[in-house]
């Protein structure tokens, strides 16, 4: 029988590179400001649960997968991690296990575009009021895209679509916007790809945009907003569109991946905290560095606002790209997620053996993991 070993239970703070300079992260000024910040604001239960979620993130209340280290000669605890949408541990884990599945199942040999479609600040309040716009957005978006290369065709085609709907901006206002990854061209109704080449007509793309959200929106808009943002707006609505075309599957994935599930700012942003206030910066289109300072309770007011109802999707598959696909892209990503990846130990770096999971915080006794490890050894 083995002897009993030191049980180590891993963490965020073992795994993490040592530094020199100080480390700030958005959890930490949760943990910090959270119950002070319940006193004095309302929150939606939504909010509350996504925080909570983040505070006890890999505390082991949720159980974990237990492994052996030979080489050590010890028992490691690795503990669940929590899948807030305010954590960025969790959220990239999602997002590089999204990307993976996503690369094997998008087309072959065929060119797509990254696109964002925005829409101007005189109307972002509307869907800070009303959450179930976005998916509005979503939809006319894609209406707009398919018109746009129908038109190029000259004949009705389908394209491959995969939106992301993003409801903040660099400096973590809100600002409603949808990334979009589009084929270029689409299928015909013989199953044909009818390609579109290179060309995107700019101004019309913009004008269509503007024509095709105003009018999804006008019965959700106060009387004269939409005349008013015509008046405001004669060339149209923003629609970003990347110059280079992107060939790659892995690097499509990848590359959308990043807007999928990451909180509204990242903690490499946050360069000062005194527990009262704090500093982050974020870069424009354009590289350029900008600077904000916010109190600890707007900061979290920032964040906690772009924390989705609990069943909005805010990953969307059209055209081409639907349904059947979605299902198995979404099925891949749970399958994968059940497994435990984490196998290695953090002291020595060595595979370990994995023993079993937990589903509770209370730990084992040790000499009942080693009567497991002997009975896993012998079936």
């Amino acid at each position: 029988m083995l002897n009993p070993c030191v049980i180590i239970q891993v963490t965020q703070e073992i795994l993490a590179k040592e530094s020199n300079k100080p480390f700030y992260s958005v959890k930490l000024i949760f943990e910090d400001n959270w119950e002070d910040y319940l006193k004095t604001h309302e929150v939606r239960e939504i909010e509350r649960i996504e925080v909570e979620k983040m505070l006890t993130c890999k505390d082991g209340s949720r159980g974990g997968y237990w492994y052996y280290c030979k080489n050590c000669d010890e028992y490691v605890f690795v503990p669940f991690g929590c899948n807030s949408r305010l954590c960025s541990c969790c959220g990239k884990r999602y997002t590089d296990q999204w990307a993976s599945m996503l690369s094997e199942r998008l087309g072959k040999n065929i060119f797509h575009r990254h696109l964002v479609f925005g829409i101007p600040d005189m109307l972002w309040k509307y869907f800070q009021d009303d959450r179930t716009l976005y998916k509005v957005l979503m939809d006319t978006a894609y209406k707009t895209i398919k018109e746009t290369f129908s038109k190029i065709n000259h004949k009705d085609i389908v394209p491959g679509v995969i939106e992301v709907y993003h409801p903040f901006g660099r400096d973590v206002k809100h600002q409603p916007h949808v990334h979009m990854i589009v084929t270029e061209g689409g299928f015909d109704k013989e199953g044909n790809f009818i390609s579109s080449g290179n060309y995107i007509p700019f101004n019309a793309l913009h004008k269509n945009w503007e024509c095709n959200i105003l009018r999804a929106l006008k019965k959700h808009l106060p009387r004269g907003v939409v005349e008013m943002a015509y008046a405001r707006y004669p060339n149209g609505f923003c629609v970003y569109v990347r110059k280079d075309r992107i060939s790659s599957r892995k690097g499509l994935a990848k590359y959308i991946g990043r807007y999928v599930r990451h909180p509204a700012i990242a903690n490499t942003r946050i360069i000062a905290y005194n527990g009262e206030a704090l500093k982050f910066y974020w870069k424009d289109h354009e590289d350029k560095i900008h600077y904000k300072i916010m109190l600890v309770h707007d900061f979290i007011s920032a964040i906690i606002q772009h924390i989705p109802e609990k069943n909005q999707k805010l990953v969307r598959y059209y055209g081409a790209y639907s349904r059947k696909k979605k299902k198995s892209i979404k099925s891949s990503i749970i399958s994968t997620f059940s497994e435990h990846k984490r196998d290695y130990c953090p002291k020595c770096h060595e595979k370990m053996e994995f023993i079993y999971y937990s589903s509770g915080d209370k730990p084992p006794d040790k000499n009942r993991l080693t009567v497991w490890l002997e009975m896993k050894r012998l079936s």
